[in-house]
C-alpha cells in the first residue's frame, strides 16, 4: 500500500454498509493519557512557581544574618575580612529588611501586564531576582544590601502576577486553581531552605548558595513552553492548534483558537481603584479588608519571622538557630492548614478563634519574659509558647483576610483588591518591623508583645461586629454582581 494511501474500513450494519476514511497521519493514532497530558501542565507551571524559591530566601536571610551583621567590629577582627566590610546598626536592620517589600509593593502594579507574554513576564522576575542574589553576594556596604533586597522584591511583585498567568494558561481550570494555592507554599519553602543552612555558613556564602539556586531556577524558566495564547499572539496558529489538541484533546481546537483571538481583543472589564471607590457597598467592603490586614500584620507575625534567631537569643533559649528553624517549619505546616483547609470552615469563626487563641498566648508569652521562665523552669518555654502562637496565627489571622476578597467583592474587581492587599501588607510589614525592633532594642523583648496584644484584643471586637459570616458574604457578592 502506498503511503498516501487512505484505508477503507467498512462495516456491515442492519441498514446497509458505513464508511469510514482515515489517513495514513490518523491511523494509530491515540490520543495522549490523561496522566500524560497532566504531566505536561503540571511540570511546566512547577518550574514557572521555583521563581518564588529566591524570594523565600530572602525573606528569610535577616533572621540567620542579622546576628552577625548587627555585630560591632571587634579590635582585632581583620579589615581585609570580607565579611567585616558590611556591618549594620539595629536601627538599620528593619530599613534593610524593609526594603524586600518596598520592592515588592512597587512592582506589582505592573504585574498585570500582559504586553511581554505570561512567560516572559516570569523570566523578567527571574532575572530581577537572580541580579539580586548576585548583587548580595557582591555586597561592600549597606546600599548594595538594600538595592539587592529591593530588586528581589521587585522580581516576586512583578513576577508573581505574570505567574499566576502562565498557570491559568498552560493548565486546565480546576489545576490551575489547586496551583495558584500552592505559590505561597514556595515561598515558605525558600524560607525554611534560609533557615536550614544560613546558621552554618557566612554571609558571603549564604549568598553564593542563593546566587546558585537563583539562576538555577532562571535557566530553567527559560525553557519554559510557550502557552498557546502566546503562540497565537505570535502568529504560530499551526503550534497553538497541536498544543490545545495535546492539552485538552475533549475541546475542539478551532473553538478554542476562536475563543483565544476574541478574548485578547475583548476590553477589559476589570474594575479599577477608582470604581471600587465610587460604589459606597465597594468602599465599606474595602475598609472592612483594609482593617483585617492591618490586624492580621500588627498582631506579630512578620517582625517575628524577620528577628526570629535574636528573639530565641533574647528569651535565653539553648541553640536558638535550631529553635528558630523549628519555629518556621510549624509556620510552613500551619500555612498549608490554612490554604488548603481553612477555607471550608466558617471564616468569621476561624478569626475570632486565631484572635482569641492569639491573645492569650501573647499574655503566656509576657509573663514568661518577665517571670524569665526559661531559666527558672524550662528552657524552651519560649520556645513552646511561640509554635503554639504562630500557628495559631497563622491558620487564622495569616491566612483568612486574603480568603475573604471573593466573598466581600465581586469577580471584577479581583485583580484590584489582590494589588491592594500585596502593597497594604508589604508597607504595614515593612512598619511593624521597624515599630518592633525600634521597641525591642530601646526597651525590651516584653514591650513590643505588648503591643501585639493590644492589637489583638481589638481584633477580637472587629472580628464580631464587622466580618461577616460565610453565608451572609455571599449574598453580599450576588447583590453587588
Amino acid at each position: 500500500m502506498e503511503a498516501n494511501k487512505r484505508q477503507l474500513e467498512m462495516k456491515l450494519s442492519e441498514e446497509g454498509y458505513t464508511y469510514v476514511f482515515e489517513t495514513k497521519g490518523e491511523m494509530g493514532a491515540k490520543p495522549p493519557s490523561k496522566f500524560r497530558r497532566k504531566v505536561w501542565q503540571i511540570v511546566p507551571s512547577v518550574c514557572a512557581t521555583l521563581m518564588c524559591l529566591p524570594f523565600g530566601i530572602m525573606l528569610g536571610w535577616p533572621s540567620p544574618n542579622y546576628p552577625t551583621l548587627t555585630k560591632p567590629v571587634d579590635e582585632g577582627e581583620s579589615t581585609t575580612d570580607p565579611i567585616a566590610l558590611i556591618r549594620i546598626t539595629m536601627d538599620q536592620s528593619a530599613m534593610v529588611a524593609g526594603f524586600l517589600m518596598v520592592g515588592n509593593t512597587a512592582a506589582t502594579p505592573f504585574s498585570s501586564f500582559k504586553r511581554l507574554g505570561a512567560k516572559y513576564g516570569v523570566l523578567v522576575g527571574a532575572t530581577l531576582m537572580t541580579i539580586g542574589w548576585i548583587m548580595m553576594w557582591q555586597s561592600r556596604d549597606i546600599f548594595y544590601l538594600l538595592g539587592s533586597r529591593f530588586l528581589v522584591g521587585a522580581g516576586n511583585g512583578f513576577g508573581t502576577g505574570q505567574l499566576k498567568y502562565y498557570i491559568g494558561e498552560v493548565c486546565q481550570d480546576s489545576l490551575s486553581v489547586f496551583l495558584t494555592k500552592q505559590i505561597n507554599l514556595y515561598v515558605f519553602a525558600g524560607l525554611i531552605l534560609a533557615f536550614a543552612f544560613g546558621p552554618f555558613v557566612d554571609f558571603r556564602q549564604f549568598s553564593i548558595i542563593a546566587s546558585i539556586i537563583s539562576v538555577l531556577v532562571l535557566f530553567l524558566t527559560i525553557f519554559l513552553p510557550v502557552p498557546p495564547r502566546e503562540l497565537v499572539k505570535s502568529g504560530k496558529i499551526k503550534e497553538a492548534h497541536k498544543l490545545i489538541s495535546f492539552l485538552s484533546p475533549h475541546l475542539n481546537p478551532d473553538d478554542e483558537l476562536i475563543k483565544i483571538k476574541k478574548k485578547a481583543n475583548t476590553v477589559d472589564t476589570d474594575l479599577s481603584y477608582c470604581d471600587v471607590l465610587k460604589k459606597s457597598s465597594l468602599r465599606k467592603n474595602l475598609l472592612i479588608f483594609a482593617v483585617a490586614v492591618f490586624f492580621q500584620q500588627f498582631s506579630g507575625a512578620p517582625a517575628t519571622l524577620v528577628y526570629t534567631q535574636m528573639i530565641f537569643a533574647s528569651c535565653g533559649c539553648p541553640r536558638p538557630e535550631l529553635c528558630a528553624l523549628v519555629y518556621i517549619f510549624a509556620f510552613f505546616l500551619a500555612n498549608v492548614y490554612g490554604i488548603f483547609c481553612v477555607p471550608n470552615h466558617n471564616k468569621k469563626h476561624v478569626l475570632l478563634f486565631s484572635s482569641v487563641g492569639v491573645s492569650l498566648l501573647i499574655v503566656v508569652q509576657i509573663i514568661v519574659l518577665v517571670e524569665n521562665a526559661n531559666e527558672k523552669f524550662w528552657n524552651f518555654t519560649s520556645l513552646v509558647v511561640m509554635l503554639l502562637f504562630i500557628v495559631v496565627h497563622t491558620i487564622g489571622l495569616g491566612s483568612v483576610p486574603f480568603s475573604l476578597i471573593p466573598q466581600l467583592f465581586p469577580k471584577e474587581a479581583k485583580k484590584v483588591v489582590v494589588q491592594f492587599f500585596v502593597m497594604f501588607h508589604s508597607m504595614l510589614a515593612l512598619t511593624i518591623t521597624k515599630i518592633f525592633q525600634v521597641m525591642f532594642d530601646r526597651i525590651g523583648l516584653f514591650a513590643p508583645f505588648c503591643l501585639f496584644l493590644a492589637i489583638s484584643t481589638f481584633s477580637i471586637v472587629f472580628v464580631i461586629i464587622f466580618v461577616p459570616n460565610n453565608h451572609k458574604s455571599t449574598k453580599i457578592r450576588e447583590v453587588l454582581t
